[in-house]
């Protein structure tokens, strides 16, 4: 050991004493700046034997038989690079922490580091010399020499074969695989290393970013550690993100997806994660956030969004008062346009307490150019209120005005042109295809009121009776209830009662004239007239309706026995019933007023 002492220089020398004597656990307090190069983490193990950037090339376990104190030991940035056979550390019985990154050691030998019986972390980053190698075996069988080991740094090694499919250790709870070739080991087709890290059953961390996955296979992310509680997967160039698959990680509270490529995010998130509380995705391609992204998801706490393409966001997206369970969202480096659809975002900001790092500052606007480099935190809501406020106003006022200017001047000078070209028009495009007169399956089709209890009884208790059942000429009648199709459409059976029937009996009712099943009958008796020149209706007024109506004026003077009024008086109802058989056993053409039909021929055949 002396010999090893004095072949050092004395710098060297000096700052090889200081640590040795240094004990964190006697003398917490004793920090120089000779010994400030030794990690915290390491120290905080116990003596700490630093021999980093010193140019060993080979341990030689007996230069270290007096040091078995030791707890963390540094060979950090030296040459070493021997293969590793389970005696170099034997001197170090109590060792917890190793650091030998930077170094160029070769894991071949299946006893590397079983001499290490309480090793609790071990760094071996930066050893890329043995994984790169061609045709040798690739293992790290080594882990599973070390029961205790809670820490593990396989960092930068560029590891893109092993011979063992799988990581197998159950004491290992941080696993750091950074900067190592996972899309080699995952790519497609190749099914062995999907299951790498799954037997590492107590895993809780696991960093596997700059792997350059440009595709997570689901077979990989799906067989990871379900005990997880920290995923990092930056800096991979990643394209999509199988959301769904977090639902097989219960625990898992830190996300990192930051500088990727990914291009959405799915709505819902709670549906799949409900114990996620931090979700870094910076640095990537995000234009807008779908509706519904934060409902329920009431572990999320941390949010980075900086560094995406998101010009606006929807007051849907962030909620607010009780269902908002955001404390700190980070918003840096994002194009905002800066226009009126910018006011959600802004009010939700003033509304909630949440921390934006950054805001007044960083928070900036992108597009119009007179906001550029302004923070939106400064924009102007209220000149959007006032504009919107008077848009409102203007459509508002034009939808009152211009109707009731306009609707009683066309009424006025074209209510009945518009009328008669609209029918004329519709008989013309829609024709039906009717039987002829002699031909009718009944003499008249009944509508009316149905769902009018008292209407119903004097149609099937007096009107049936009188015209069916008494007199010697048979007339049939075709009422709804009892002739109509089962199953068939209101419209369809309407047109084939009236197509079937000769006439067409309308009982009116105050109630009746209503409803749109008695305009539309009303309309395909009228369309018959157009399309055949046969005028089939007949009107009976239960009651006094359609007082104003001026076809019904217009009727009553051409055909005034085709309107029939219930009489009053109980001994004129005999003269109503024979009246009634008169007009449904005859045409109502024959029965026009020559006062009002003759002018109109004339001028036909002028």
């Amino acid at each position: 050991m002396e010999t090893f002492y004095s072949s050092l220089s004395k710098p060297i020398q000096k700052q090889f004493s200081l640590l040795l004597s240094y004990d964190t656990k006697t003398s917490p307090a004793v920090i120089t700046p000779e010994n400030q190069l030794v990690k915290p983490q390491c120290s905080k193990y116990g003596k700490t034997l630093d021999l980093s950037l010193n140019s060993i090339f080979f341990i030689d376990p007996e230069e270290f038989r007096a040091f078995s104190d030791i707890a963390c030991l540094n060979f950090s940035s030296n040459g070493i690079g021997q293969d590793l056979n389970g005696s170099e550390f034997i001197y170090f019985p109590n060792l917890a922490y190793l650091d030998l990154s930077y170094n160029k050691l070769d894991f071949a030998s299946f006893g590397a580091f079983q001499e290490l019986k309480q090793l609790e972390v071990l760094d071996i980053s930066y050893n890329r010399h043995y994984f790169i190698v061609e045709g040798v075996t690739h293992h790290l069988h080594f882990i599973e020499n070390l029961h205790k080991l809670t820490i593990l740094n396989l960092s930068w090694n560029e590891i893109s074969t092993l011979t063992e499919p799988e990581i197998k250790s159950n004491s290992l709870k941080e696993l750091r695989f950074a900067g190592n070739r996972l899309d080699v080991l995952w790519r497609k087709g190749d099914t062995r290393y999907l299951n790498l890290f799954k037997q590492c059953t107590n895993l809780s961390l696991l960093d596997i970013s700059h792997n350059r996955i440009h595709i997570m296979p689901d077979e990989a992310l799906i067989n990871l550690p379900t005990n997880l509680s920290e995923l990092y997967f930056n800096q991979n160039g990643l394209q999509f993100f199988a959301w769904k698959n977090l639902r097989y990680f219960k625990n898992l509270k830190i996300l990192d997806l930051s500088h990727n490529r990914l291009t959405m995010i799915i709505a819902h998130l709670s549906n799949y994660t409900q114990s996620l509380q931090t979700l870094i995705i910076s640095y990537n391609s995000i234009q807008t956030l779908a509706d519904g992204f934060l409902i329920k998801a009431v572990s999320l706490t941390h949010l980075d969004l900086s560094f995406n393409l998101i010009q606006s966001i929807n007051k849907s997206i962030f909620l607010s008062g009780n269902d908002n369970y955001l404390k700190v969202l980070k918003l840096k480096g994002n194009p905002f346009d800066c226009t009126c659809e910018i006011i959600d975002l802004v009010q939700w900001i003033i509304k909630n307490n949440v921390t934006i790092p950054r805001l007044a500052t960083d928070v900036n606007c992108a597009t119009p150019n007179n906001w550029k480099k302004k923070g939106i935190i400064a924009f102007d809501i209220q000149t959007c209120n006032v504009d919107m406020i008077a848009m409102l106003l203007f459509l508002t006022s034009s939808l009152v005005i211009v109707p009731l200017t306009t609707l009683p001047v066309v009424k006025h000078l074209f209510y009945w042109d518009v009328w008669y070209i609209y029918h004329w028009c519709r008989a013309r495009l829609k024709r039906f295809k009717v039987r002829s007169s002699g031909r009718s399956l009944y003499d008249a089709f009944i509508t009316y009121d149905e769902t009018d209890p008292a209407v119903t009884d004097w149609v099937y208790n007096e009107l049936c009776h009188q015209i069916e059942n008494k007199g010697k000429k048979s007339i049939l009648l075709c009422l709804e209830e009892r002739d109509w199709e089962p199953g068939k459409a209101v419209i369809d059976n309407i047109a084939q009662s009236i197509n079937q029937s000769k006439k067409t009996l309308f009982v009116l009712t105050k109630k009746y004239v209503r409803k749109g099943k008695f305009r539309t009958a009303f309309y395909l008796a009228m369309q018959k007239l157009m399309d055949e020149n046969m005028d089939v209706i007949v009107i009976v007024l239960l009651q006094p309706v359609l007082q104003n109506s001026q076809y019904l004026r217009l009727r009553k003077k051409i055909c005034a026995s085709s309107i029939l009024e219930w009489p009053t008086n109980p001994h004129a109802e005999y003269f109503f019933w024979q009246k009634m058989k008169n007009v449904l056993l005859t045409e109502n053409s024959s029965r026009y007023n020559n006062l009002y039909t003759n002018p109109v021929t004339t001028w036909k055949y002028a």
